[in-house]
């Protein structure tokens, strides 16, 4: 809306008996987003969420609203850099991990438009695309997967996972799997291994690289279903790894996860081991990209969207 200047003054709040100045008093301890921090800000429709937008938060404004600058300013028709708005239509940005494969039914955002679009998948395409359906325009449009996430809702101060189309892994026999361990020296690796059977709430596995005390018979040990994965998917890395990556490195029987720290030619390069502090070179057929198996799915940090 648009005032004459004589119909506007300057906001003053009254409190403890004086006129104060927003901008001189002390931000709300229950105001949980601070200045420079990256959120996301609602775009409503008929009171409904159709889409969030990146933001920063350039101001907190006493109470319970932000100015906020959008780090894309073109998002849902508008040519806005900068908006005040409620906390209640804010929220933090979501985890940062992609899923290496989207199923079809699953709840997901797709970025567009320099928006968040909810919406579903509703068909599996070759080459990592999918058919996305916007909730919103009932559409539907082809989607590379590194521009696809997850959907998650903020509530009551915590991330929900809305898609519940999640594939229980079946560890039967003969089926190959990889095997972690607690003991001392061993966090972290991930060993090879193919399920030989159940053995109650266990299973019994024999490790494809760890030997039995004779040295020549495969290692068989019972461990427990939470120290057990499936073979993570094979990710090509097409234009072979880059710095900073977040491999997997074979070595030591096992995979451990660590960092490129180099990149040595076309074929090998140095992996920087946090636990250890420690350096090694490695060809590239020693390596993978790292993924997380978590809630049923295989993850991984979000590359960066390249706008």
């Amino acid at each position: 809306m648009e005032f004459d200047a004589a119909d506007v003054r300057p906001h003053l709040e009254w409190v403890d008996g004086e006129w104060r100045s927003p901008d001189n008093m002390e931000i709300p301890k229950t105001m949980p987003y601070a200045k420079g921090m990256q959120i996301e800000v609602s775009k409503l429709e008929d009171n409904s969420v159709v889409a969030w937008s990146p933001a920063v938060v350039a101001k907190t404004i006493w109470k319970n609203n932000l100015l906020v600058d959008y780090t894309l300013s073109k998002c849902y028709g508008t040519t806005l850099s900068e908006e005040i708005v409620d906390v209640k239509h804010v929220r933090p940005c979501p985890p940062q991990a992609s899923e290496i494969s989207f199923c079809i039914n699953d709840e997901v955002e797709a970025f567009q438009g320099d928006c968040w679009w909810l919406g579903v998948i509703t068909n599996v395409l070759p080459e990592f695309k999918y058919t996305f359906k916007s909730t919103h325009l009932g559409t539907e449009v082809e989607v590379n997967q590194k521009f696809l996430r997850l959907r998650y809702d903020w509530v009551g101060d915590q991330w929900e996972q809305e898609s519940k189309n999640v594939p229980k892994a079946k560890f039967t026999q003969g089926v190959k799997v990889e095997v972690c361990s607690d003991d001392e020296g061993f966090r972290g690796a991930w060993f090879e291994a193919t399920v030989v059977k159940a053995v109650g709430s266990k299973f019994l596995v024999e490790y494809a690289t760890l030997k039995a005390d004779d040295g020549t018979k495969p290692l068989k040990e019972s461990v427990e279903a939470r120290h057990i994965r499936p073979c993570p998917p094979d990710i090509p890395a097409t234009d072979g790894f880059k710095l900073l990556d977040e491999v997997d490195a074979f070595c030591n029987d096992a995979w451990w996860v660590g960092v490129v720290s180099k990149v040595l030619g076309e074929k090998r390069c140095t992996v920087y081991f946090r636990p250890w502090k420690e350096e090694m070179e490695f060809e590239h057929a020693q390596l993978r990209l790292h993924c997380d198996w978590m809630g049923g799915r295989w993850m991984r940090a979000s590359p960066a969207l390249e706008m």
